[in-house]
């Protein structure tokens, strides 16, 4: 892989071609971007499973989309 590519396109080659690795990699930022928990306004909120999203500090819970969640 050449320098200067994403980290978020390390695991897939070039053998899956360009228009995969670029979906692969919107999502994969759409999951790692910090949000803020509703409940107390901590920045540990994120993706527990598919659809679940938790505060890591409150706890709070909420039922969402798969990778994206609207609060």
């Amino acid at each position: 892989m050449a320098k200067g590519k994403s980290a978020s396109l390390r695991g897939l080659g070039a053998k899956y071609g360009l228009k995969p690795r670029k979906k692969f990699t919107a999502v994969h930022r759409l999951l790692k971007t910090k949000r803020k928990c509703s409940e107390c306004g901590s920045s540990k909120f994120g993706r527990e499973a598919v659809g679940i999203w938790t505060c890591k500090k409150c706890g709070f819970k909420v039922a969402g989309f798969a990778y994206d969640v609207k609060i």
